[in-house]
């Protein structure tokens, strides 16, 4: 073979040996791409889940909010009493609500409705609550469904309460020992009272009470 046929030949080798170098080069970053592309649709795709399961369950907590609530028809004077000795029966102590599922509501038992009554003395002495369960009771007969019972939508309920004692020391005086007991002695008449009722995992009802009358049977709505 002559020098000039080996050099030939030694050119073509280095050729091909450049050409299988790009080949395999070319192809690690083929391979690259595509796991890099299956990492990144893995963690798109886990997102878009994420984000759709929120979004469900954001549509399906607002739903029942709207949705799961009731509405209060009635708050009825049924019995006054004279907590701070002296002053006479001046204060309601007993009260029915009446009240009734919001319509298009569902998915709704009585032991998940609850009462939150707030008042506040003048002074230093803070605020006083009664809170409970709203009871169910049908007006037809007073029979109380079972909590396995779905509350039908549109059908009215009333629940008979008992306000706690204000005087809880009883001292005869409302001061910062009583803190945090029930609004009875606060049920004066020209008082405003705030009733919150409180679905579990629904909605809520604020209701305004004003004592216009002490008259057993006077309305406070």
């Amino acid at each position: 073979m002559s020098g000039k046929d080996r050099i030939a030949n030694e050119r073509n080798n280095m050729n091909d040996n450049e050409s299988g170098s790009i080949g395999i080069g070319a192809m690690i970053v083929f391979i690259a791409l595509i796991l890099v592309a299956a990492v990144a649709s893995t963690i798109i795709i886990k997102t878009a889940e994420e984000l759709q399961q929120n979004a469900e369950q954001t549509s399906s907590d607002t739903r029942q909010q709207i949705s799961g609530k009731v509405s209060v028809v009635d708050v009825i004077v049924t019995g006054t009493a004279d907590t701070l000795v002296g002053n006479g029966e001046d204060h309601v102590s007993t009260l029915d609500v009446v009240w009734r599922v919001s319509s298009g509501s569902a998915g709704i038992y009585p032991n998940e409705i609850s009462y939150y009554i707030s008042c506040e003395v003048s002074g230093a002495v803070g605020a006083f609550f009664d809170t409970g369960q709203l009871t169910a009771l049908n007006l037809t007969d007073n029979s109380q469904p079972a909590n396995s019972f779905e509350l039908s939508a549109g059908n009215t309920y009333y629940t008979s309460i008992t306000l706690g004692t204000a005087d809880s020391a009883d001292n005869n005086i409302l001061d910062t020992n009583d803190a945090g007991t029930g609004c009875d002695a606060l049920f004066t008449q020209g008082a405003d009272i705030n009733m919150r009722i409180v679905v579990d995992g629904g909605g809520e009802t604020v209701a305004e009470l004003k004592v216009d009358s002490l008259t057993l049977g006077s309305s406070m709505m």
